[in-house]
């Protein structure tokens, strides 16, 4: 069993690797900035995740200051920004951010975007490492739909217009990149913490790539699953592929969310 620390665990993703590591690791869960969530939302998944004894929840402060030793360090903080807020023009990684966490675990792994507003944050890294016995991970990871999706969310969208009976046409966020169920990809960046030898970057994918035109607007759910595109997993010729062989369906996937909104259709 290992320590860990999720840095941002209260957002999208984090929120799901938190579930993923709580299984099989100590988790401490740093509580970020949370964007435009809410506190309802926010309390919610922190509920959920605290009835786990191994789960530690933290402010960053309290993280800062603890000077706890790791195993290993999740930094989701930076891709659940650009999902909640869009596009930032200010990301940075400090080199005392990066100090301070670095000499407190053997590895760090970033959670990456197929968005390019992550590329200046890992070039800085990758300048830093070279002072640092830390090991650092690169992961990128595609879009996610799924659970506790930000409200912003396509798929989250239509499945409230769908409950309240609106119908307003809604614009793809995602993009043309990739979609995968948060939790296929959650368990795969579980599983790849968890190698005991690593590539500097992994990039996941599944066996058949799922997309959406990128102008497009969608008045439900059944218009947006008609207007998905199928293509082979995606490459990167500075990453090594992560392949999801068994994704969740995006029937299976719409099918879960929905529910999950259902219970707490309250808090919307």
């Amino acid at each position: 069993m290992k320590k860990c620390a999720v840095i941002g665990s209260s957002g999208f993703i984090g929120y799901e690797l938190v579930c993923q590591l709580m299984e099989y690791n100590d988790v401490t869960a740093v509580l970020m900035d949370k964007g435009n969530e809410s506190d309802l939302i926010s309390e919610e998944k922190i509920f959920s995740i605290g009835r786990n004894a191994k789960v530690v929840f933290v402010d960053e402060q309290q993280f800062q200051e603890d000077n706890e030793q790791y195993d290993t360090i999740f930094i989701c903080h930076y891709f659940d920004e650009l999902k909640l807020r869009g596009t930032i023009s200010n990301l940075e990684f400090k080199d005392d951010m990066f100090n301070n966490i670095s000499l407190r675990c053997k590895e760090i792994i970033f959670i990456s975007s197929t968005k390019k507003e992550l590329a200046s944050i890992e070039t800085k890294v990758n300048e830093l490492i070279q002072l640092s016995n830390c090991k650092v991970t690169f992961i990128e990871i595609p879009s996610l739909y799924g659970p506790w999706e930000p409200s912003s969310g396509l798929v989250h969208e239509l499945i409230v217009q769908e409950l309240g009976k609106r119908n307003l046409g809604i614009k793809n966020v995602y993009g043309s990149n990739e979609i995968l169920f948060v939790e296929d990809v959650g368990k795969a960046i579980r599983i790849i913490s968890e190698k005991d030898l690593k590539e500097h970057k992994y990039i996941i994918t599944a066996k058949q790539s799922m997309y959406l035109p990128e102008q497009e607007n969608f008045t439900g759910i059944q218009h947006m699953i008609e207007g998905i595109k199928f293509n082979q997993m995606r490459n990167d010729i500075d990453a090594t592929p992560f392949v999801i062989i068994n994704s969740t369906s995006i029937k299976e996937g719409i099918q879960k969310q929905k529910q999950q909104i259902q219970q707490y259709f309250h808090l919307y």
